[in-house]
């Protein structure tokens, strides 16, 4: 008894280990900053202009573009986007644009990004933006082709799902809205590079923090203040409990994998030199055969969890990096990127929503689309490194 016990201990021990680690690691110097960008994102700019750009009258050219780069903008996950996509849709957007927007709001929002870059891998994390914008019209190119000649005749009758509710268009020069972004983009930057010792980044943020104090001070309403705090509040309380959550969970599962590979979850372990506790790289280790490297086997498997687990926005980074082991070098950077694309866009949940608006053919080549575009780009990635 006093055995199992102490290995029970020993699992929700390496579940407090693995989120503090995320904690002391990135929440600080990364999430922070990019939470308070997600809420500038959110109250400074109007979303509602993807309605107007997207519309079934807009040039392809100007609406692919759009609905293919939406996710920078609108920093929402797989949840959030659903209810876009459906107004979008039935407000009259085409099927191209509008599965392009689907893709694409969660797959390259600049929390994920950010986070990938900062806990993965600058290459991943740009490879990531990459894939997830080309993707994201070729998918939406190709509903379109397939699909778009018949969409008006089944779609449903056209209801605004989404008003402008009053909104003042934003009157300010665009010069203060690029300074805003701008300077909290270069406070993130600097602040979660490692490259750069304290010493040198105090300096380089000192004018930084001065000049959007000096936006903020002179160009904004307190009014718009409020609601930028009000929406960086609403990200992190909705983000941030999820995904320490969800950390703690990867510690468990990790504990669990320990012990069935005969380790104590606390154990100490060397591989290539390099000294781990067991639990943070056991689940690594037990897939390691799979996707230890870049083959269409471990691309497309990648793929396929991503689709089908449910992913909250951030934790597919912790998933990649210590459940398959990504950071430890057990998981190779094909089927990594792979399960990054198609995690944050599908899941089960999803494709029920998905299906109840575009029906199920639609939904169902849409989803094959993810999956093997998915696919092809851990390979194209995984290859190309090799």
């Amino acid at each position: 008894m006093a055995s199992e016990i102490g290995l029970l201990v020993e699992v929700v021990q390496a579940g407090i280990d693995e989120t503090l680690s995320y904690l002391t690691l990135h929440v600080i110097t990364c999430l922070v900053p990019a939470f308070f960008i997600a809420g500038g994102i959110s109250a400074v700019l109007s979303d509602h202009f993807v309605t107007k750009y997207l519309s079934g009258d807009a040039p392809k050219l100007q609406a692919y573009s759009i609905a293919s780069v939406s996710g920078i903008a609108l920093a929402v996950c797989s949840c959030t986007i659903l209810p876009m996509f459906a107004g979008l849709y039935r407000k009259g957007a085409g099927i191209g644009p509008a599965t392009a927007f689907l893709f694409s709001g969660p797959a390259i929002n600049v929390l994920a990004v950010v986070f990938t870059a900062s806990a993965l891998s600058l290459p991943l994390g740009g490879a990531r933006a990459f894939f997830a914008v080309t993707m994201a019209a070729a998918i939406g190119l190709t509903m379109a082709f397939v699909f778009g000649s018949g969409e008006d005749s089944e779609r449903a009758d056209a209801k605004p799902a989404m008003t402008d509710g009053g909104h003042v268009p934003d009157r300010r020069p665009t010069w203060v809205t690029a300074g805003f972004f701008g300077s909290q983009v270069a406070i993130l930057l600097i602040a979660a590079t490692g490259l750069l010792s304290w010493a040198v980044k105090a300096p380089l943020l000192v004018p930084l923090f001065a000049l959007l104090g000096y936006l903020l001070w002179t160009k904004f309403d307190r009014e718009v203040i409020e609601e930028w705090l009000q929406e960086t509040w609403f990200f992190t309380r909705t983000i941030f409990p999820l995904l320490l959550a969800g950390t703690f969970v990867i510690g468990i599962v990790g504990a669990i994998a320990a012990i069935a590979q005969g380790l104590g979850p606390l154990e100490t372990i060397t591989r290539g030199g390099e000294t781990f506790v067991a639990h943070q790289v056991a689940p690594g280790l037990l897939t390691k055969r799979i996707f230890g490297e870049t083959t269409l086997l471990s691309a497309g498997l990648g793929s396929v969890i991503g689709a089908i687990l449910y992913m909250p926005t951030l934790l597919e980074v912790p998933i990649v990096g210590s459940l398959f082991g990504y950071t430890q070098g057990l998981m190779a950077d094909g089927p990594a990127l792979a399960l990054l694309l198609a995690g944050p866009s599908l899941s089960l949940p999803n494709m029920l929503v998905i299906w109840k608006t575009i029906g199920t053919k639609r939904t169902a080549f849409y989803l094959a689309l993810v999956i093997v575009a998915a696919t092809a780009a851990g390979l194209l990635w995984g290859l190309l490194l090799v």
